[in-house]
């Protein structure tokens, strides 16, 4: 199921997700749609606000599983951007 936040689902949205513990952050704790505006495009930035991810705890931005990208990257319909934390370990 695709939960949409401030607008319907399908064709002008992009699509968001997020990996480890900022996937709790977005309503459901799964990937969500977002709608893109007149202008046809959403600042990766602003993709952010509306999901409720908090760009300090953002490390890395992939659109369309290849593409790394920085917050000001402009998203077109039917983009899917996916937000990864900073990963730890030893």
């Amino acid at each position: 199921m695709k939960d949409t936040v401030g607008g319907e689902s399908g064709a002008g949205t992009v699509r968001v997700k997020a990996l480890g513990f900022l996937s709790t952050r977005l309503p459901g704790g799964r990937p969500v749609d977002l709608p893109v505006g007149s202008g046809g495009s959403l600042a990766v930035r602003e993709a952010m606000r509306l999901a409720g991810l908090p760009e300090d705890e953002v490390f890395v931005i992939i659109v369309n599983g290849r593409k790394r990208v920085t917050a000001d990257h402009l998203l077109t319909r039917g983009d899917e951007v996916t937000f990864v934390p900073p990963v730890a370990g030893g």
